[in-house]
């Protein structure tokens, strides 16, 4: 399948790539300078484009396997959605890269199933995939994809370091109390969804105890900058609906309206202390958590009920 795209309005695309800029544009290189199977051939006489993708404040990650995932914008502020782009990393661009790494396509579908009224993202849905990082380092990471017959390419920088990192992948989870409700009065004032949600039966640190996997999710609808939240957590709750019985699913509100319903201003003092406790300085985030309280699979921005199921589903 060929990829197609929507126009996102100048606004639009603003407002995503403050919050989720991770790559610039390449520039045409010439092909007598660069050495085959580097970044720099790889990208050479593609068309540039921009990659968003988990935002230059995220913490690093760890080497190993990584979920990455991204949007791709050309040059005309165009979403480009669908196809298969191939994904390739490297420590220098005139090196030779690893690759390629297969990324799929994943539309966002909960919002209208969900009836949200939360402040929407403009992204229509997302590329995740699947990498193998070496060791640490700030590696090139380079995306190649065909619309039609043109060739696109955009490159970007991921940092990955052999400390430890918050909520990392393979990590415990912090175990901490959050603020539980079930009547649509009481669940007003700890979130900030429209309409509430449901997934705030259970404290996180009950949930990592009751020897179920937990899905977790850190946003806030309302007041989430990149418009992610309310969209990342409709389709949790899409597997919620499926899975409820079989894990722990909880929305975790990143500023909590309390008694009157007016979540307060979004300055990281007034931020839920679950967030604190984590050491959560963006949102949205989704981890899922097995058994043990061990972190799993964790995304940053765009992410969907088809990859929040996936992981969840080997660990029932």
């Amino acid at each position: 399948m060929e990829p197609f795209h929507r126009r996102l309005t100048r606004r639009e695309f603003f407002v995503a790539s403050s919050v989720l800029l991770i790559g610039t544009a390449c520039s045409k290189h010439s092909a007598n300078l660069a050495a085959p199977g580097t970044i720099d051939a790889l990208i050479h006489g593609a068309s540039k484009v921009s990659l968003l993708g988990t935002g230059s404040d995220a913490p690093p990650m760890n080497p190993g396997r990584n979920r990455q995932g991204f949007v791709i914008v050309d040059q005309q502020g165009k979403v480009v959605v669908g196809g298969l782009p191939q994904v390739w990393l490297a420590q220098e661009v005139s090196s030779r890269a690893l690759g390629p790494f297969v990324a799929a396509w994943h539309p966002f579908s909960a919002y209208n199933q969900t009836h949200d009224h939360s402040p929407r993202s403009p992204l229509p849905g997302n590329y995740s995939v699947e990498l193998d990082i070496p060791g640490p380092g700030n590696w090139t990471v380079a995306v190649t994809v065909k619309r039609g017959s043109q060739p696109l390419a955009g490159k970007g920088v991921i940092a990955v370091t052999g400390s430890p990192v918050v909520a990392g992948l393979g990590t415990q989870a912090v175990s901490t109390p959050t603020p539980v409700a079930t009547t649509t009065a009481k669940l007003e004032e700890i979130c900030t969804r429209n309409p509430v949600d449901h997934m705030h039966y259970i404290s996180l640190d009950q949930a990592l105890r009751n020897g179920k996997p937990t899905v977790v999710c850190f946003s806030t609808p309302l007041l989430c900058m990149s418009r992610l939240c309310g969209p990342v957590t409709d389709e949790q709750i899409l597997v919620f609906e499926q899975y409820g019985r079989q894990a722990n699913f909880i929305h975790v509100e990143e500023f909590l309206p309390g008694p009157d319903r007016k979540p307060p201003p979004a300055t990281p003092a007034n931020q839920a202390p679950a967030f604190k406790r984590w050491k959560l300085d963006s949102e949205p985030w989704v981890f899922v958590i097995d058994r043990s309280g061990v972190i799993r699979f964790r995304a940053l921005g765009p992410v969907t009920a088809t990859e929040i199921a996936a992981a969840l589903q080997p660990l029932l």
